[in-house]
């Protein structure tokens, strides 16, 4: 079964169960000893940069050290996305019987979460989930809390909380589209500000 939305066949992913630890598991290849939370993260921006150009957007990853991770030329300007992945879903909690989700913290930067994000530093956020290969994108400006979770698709869920999303739909275009209207309207609103002030 193909989704459009979707990078790859659902029926051809690999399901991963819940993890009793926090930390994925993944197996070292070759000799080179790199830090797995780097490598997991530098596998989410690859495959949103992959999802991004098989779409027919021009992707770049940027350099390290840059608030953003990729920079998409959309014609008239650059798009700057943010890219937060999650290895598997979770069960915030165990004992009840809620489905998992993917839950990302999306204010924070660095190791641990050293570093908060500040505002206007990138457009879009791109959230992946590693083990089903998929990636839900949107807006900064559309996303206002800490964290957020999204749904695994197919799952029974309860009425949503103003903190949790879904993949289904949200496209790369969607989000592009919502942060243009969202910028427009905060232009439109400090244009008659600074005209009342006059």
């Amino acid at each position: 079964m193909r989704d459009g939305s979707l990078l790859f066949e659902a029926g051809s992913l690999p399901r991963t169960a819940a993890r009793k630890s926090g930390r994925p598991r993944v197996k070292q290849r070759g000799s080179i000893r790199v830090s797995r939370e780097l490598e997991l993260g530098r596998a989410a921006e690859h495959l949103v940069c992959a999802d991004l150009l098989l779409s027919g957007w021009s992707s770049y990853p940027t350099a390290q050290g840059l608030p953003y991770d990729l920079a998409v030329d959309v014609g008239d300007r650059i798009v700057r996305v943010q890219v937060k992945s999650s290895f598997f879903a979770k069960n915030p909690q165990p004992t009840s019987r809620s489905n998992p989700a993917y839950f990302y913290q999306i204010r924070r930067a660095g190791r641990g979460g050293a570093r908060v994000y500040g505002g206007g530093e990138f457009d879009i956020y791109a959230l992946v989930a590693l083990d089903r290969r998929l990636i839900g994108y949107f807006a900064a400006a559309e996303l206002p809390t800490q964290s957020v979770v999204v749904r695994i698709p197919g799952g029974y869920y309860g009425h949503g909380a103003r903190t949790e999303r879904e993949f289904e739909g949200a496209t790369f275009e969607r989000a592009l589209r919502v942060a243009l209207e969202i910028e427009a309207s905060n232009g439109d609103a400090a244009a008659r500000a600074k005209q009342a002030a006059a």
